[in-house]
């Protein structure tokens, strides 16, 4: 009955069938992009920009999307790795993607209607009615139950009306709430990242940092293919530390990290921007002491790209 208050779309048993789905993150992604998708025109505040929603449309970002996608210990998935999951679903024609910098992004369920509208005159419809609740003639199997009435008038409200519709769902509400917060966050930090800091602001980098990040988990990856993709905004956030509160160059902290991940011990414990961070003085304390020089900075400019670009 908890559902029922929300609204609902059909998830028809047909979807097992398509190669992708077999991807519990891509079932999981479609399900929610269904979910939230407008069933009705609908007029939405996000990010401070007004959206006209058609129906099958939603205006979100890719790091939203990622934390509707979790593991087991509760991390999101990446914005990179849910913008691979759009580029599959828009292959197979399900979305059409339509991306604006700090602004959202609106996705279109192309042909909405034969993924998440209920057709009652179908045969396979009847029949799973007739089923579910023990009716025996065609006609009854047409009529609409009182549950299914309540169900479908919640569906038909949940996303009609405009910015002051009292009907919104607290979890709307939670998201404009993010989203005030993440647009304070970056008008302090314009410098951070497209995309790489948590929904507070707490964790970030800026561009440089979240490509020494990439490369960081790029050299750990050729050990352990197997290596889960980290949360960019936790790796790179450590780095910008490291940079900005421990005074190491990007081209430093990649040079002992390379170092390290040679290493016939340090190789399988520093996995991490993290690692690398706390075991620091060891680590130039034993390069040195094994007689291993770090690579020459050719750049005169410390802490510059040109500093460390052609390092990595």
């Amino acid at each position: 009955m908890e559902n029922q208050k929300n609204g609902y779309i059909p998830l028809y048993r047909s979807v097992k069938k398509q190669p992708w789905a077999k991807d519990v993150y891509l079932r999981t992604l479609w399900e929610n992009i269904l979910l939230d998708a407008a069933r009705q025109p609908f007029v939405a505040n996000f990010k401070g920009h007004t959206w006209r929603l058609e129906t099958g449309q939603l205006v979100t970002t890719s790091a939203d999307l990622g934390l509707a996608l979790c593991n087991r210990n509760g991390e999101p998935t990446s914005r990179h790795a849910v913008e691979r999951m759009l580029t599959v679903f828009e292959k197979e024609g399900m979305i059409s993607v339509h991306a604006e910098r700090r602004k959202g992004t609106l996705i279109t369920v192309l042909n909405y209607s034969e993924y998440a509208e209920k057709i009652p005159d179908l045969p396979a419809h009847n029949s799973a009615h007739n089923s579910a609740h023990n009716e025996a003639s065609a006609g009854a199997a047409s009529e609409v139950h009182p549950a299914h009435k309540t169900e479908h008038k919640a569906a038909h409200h949940e996303q009609e009306g405009n910015n002051n519709n009292k009907n919104l769902s607290s979890s709307r509400n939670s998201d404009e709430s993010r989203n005030d917060a993440t647009e304070k966050f970056l008008s302090r930090h314009p410098e951070a990242a497209d995309g790489v800091y948590s929904p507070s602001g707490k964790l970030w980098g800026d561009a440089d940092d979240f490509k020494a990040a990439q490369w960081l988990f790029a050299r750990i990856a050729l050990l352990d293919p197997s290596t889960p993709e980290p949360s960019w905004a936790d790796w790179s956030n450590t780095v910008r530390l490291m940079r900005q509160q421990d005074n190491r160059s990007h081209h430093e902290i990649c040079d002992l990290f390379k170092w390290a991940n040679k290493h016939h011990f340090w190789a399988a414990n520093i996995l991490s921007p993290t690692s690398l961070r706390k075991q620091w003085q060891k680590l130039t304390a034993q390069r040195k002491q094994e007689g291993a020089a770090p690579t020459p900075i050719k750049s005169e400019s410390w802490n510059t790209r040109e500093a460390w670009q052609e390092f990595i």
